[in-house]
């Protein structure tokens, strides 16, 4: 006890001796550790894209050439398509794609709980109608092509905004992938997806790795994912789309 007294009053006299120096040593700490943050940000801000910055670039391309490989199904409604994506500032032909796979362009397509081209459900169309279209409805058809496309091209640019913007540093591949698995399973399948805890539903895997896939190819002149697609059982959309029954 005697010998730490001894260091205590030695260590205390130093400081007391050397308090300058000391006081100067923490002055230039503070200083570089400030200059060094300041540069840290400086080269962050080049490589991070900010919420703003991404709500401009992505998925806006209006951009309306549809690929080669897609169906004459899906090509007839560009026109609409054109449309409804300009109005709510999304890619014409990312709804082209999710078209594609929800319908392959049949306008009377049902599956018991989703109708028309894009394939909205009922308590979804319900919220599109108040929250995302413009201006909001009461009364629609969804098997009406035009509200479809509409309803579609609103609420994947509102999932772009909900999923991707906040990210800010996605990629466009990256950012379709998010739409879709929140398009086929709902929002809270994209964060899943995103945080890798994986998908409880295979089908929501397999479409949002699809839309994916197709908006990489989409400036090909052919599309292996598609023609996977087609033979999975796309062709049965496709031919109710070209007979019309």
């Amino acid at each position: 006890m005697a010998k730490s007294k001894k260091w205590t009053k030695k260590l205390t006299r130093w400081a007391q001796n050397n308090r300058w120096g000391l006081m100067s040593a923490a002055l230039v700490l503070v200083l570089v550790g400030g200059v060094y943050l300041a540069w840290q940000r400086g080269m962050l801000a080049q490589f991070v894209k900010t919420p703003q910055d991404t709500a401009n670039v992505a998925l806006t391309s209006q951009d309306n050439t549809l690929p080669a490989w897609m169906p004459d199904t899906v090509k007839r409604w560009q026109g609409e398509i054109t449309k409804q994506a300009r109005q709510y500032s999304i890619s014409p032909q990312l709804v082209a794609i999710i078209m594609t796979l929800e319908s392959g362009g049949y306008p009377k397509a049902h599956s018991g709980v989703a109708s028309g081209l894009m394939q909205v459900t009922d308590s979804t169309g319900k919220e599109i109608a108040a929250k995302f279209v413009k201006p909001a409805r009461t009364n629609y058809d969804l098997f009406d092509p035009a509200t479809s496309i509409a309803f579609g091209a609103a609420y994947l640019a509102h999932l772009r905004d909900q999923l991707c913007v906040p990210l800010g540093n996605l990629s466009e591949n990256e950012c379709v992938e998010l739409v879709a698995a929140g398009y086929n399973g709902g929002p809270g399948a994209a964060g899943n997806l995103y945080h890798g805890r994986g998908l409880e539903a295979i089908e929501t895997l397999s479409y949002s790795r699809d839309a994916m896939n197709l908006w990489r190819e989409r400036v090909s002149g052919s599309s292996p994912t598609y023609t996977r697609w087609f033979e999975r059982g796309g062709k049965k959309l496709v031919e109710k789309a070209q007979t019309g029954n």
